[in-house]
């Protein structure tokens, strides 16, 4: 039994490291202008598929959890539900002009002024946040290796260092992130279903 205890103790520590990497990478920020031109997102968006996050301490501990995401974004409303690979909703992070919440399962709630300090409160140390809005539509702001096509393929932004593969009309359906600070290497993978 305690074994068992432990193991879910680890576990939902597990999905709010997912929860604050996926969230480290989003953002709902005008899109600004680069040397390739004007960056154009569209305004409703949805996607799902699959995560994979690991964190690997310098202390030595490391910690991996993946599941599954489904990404809506409707009139400046941005939904993100994080799954158990069985389904399951473990947790719905709003994203809203007045702010960032996220839901858990047994319906309690994190509350902050915009998802940079909501990861600070999951995760306890500040992250940028970095734009996956715009990386699931294959753009962004920098300067990037690009394939046949014009797409950003590899790019480094904020401290992160993603890769953006197997394009289909909306974006890319594979994104490779990775990120290293002063106390930890972050791995984020996810693979676009829907």
């Amino acid at each position: 039994m305690k074994a068992v205890l432990s193991f879910l103790r680890s576990w939902r520590h597990f999905v709010w490291i997912a929860v604050a990497a996926l969230l480290s990478a989003c953002a709902t920020t005008t899109p600004s202008s680069t040397d390739e031109g004007e960056v154009v997102l569209s305004q409703s968006f949805e996607r799902g598929g699959r995560f994979a996050v690991t964190m690997q301490e310098f202390a030595g501990e490391r910690q991996a959890v993946q599941g599954g995401f489904t990404w809506m974004e409707r009139q400046g409303i941005l939904q993100i539900d994080l799954t158990n690979p069985m389904g399951t909703v473990l947790a719905r992070v709003l994203v809203m002009p007045q702010g960032a919440s996220l839901q858990r399962t047994d319906g309690s709630m994190e509350y902050a002024a915009g998802p940079d300090e909501l990861v600070e409160q999951l995760l306890g140390s500040p992250i940028p946040v970095a734009y996956l809005r715009t990386w699931l539509q294959g753009q962004t702001r920098v300067a990037a290796e690009r394939d046949e096509q014009g797409r950003p393929e590899a790019f480094v932004q904020d401290g992160w260092r993603v890769r953006l593969q197997r394009y289909d009309g909306k974006g890319p359906r594979l994104l490779q992130l990775n990120r290293n600070d002063a106390q930890r290497d972050i791995s984020v993978r996810l693979v676009i279903d829907q």
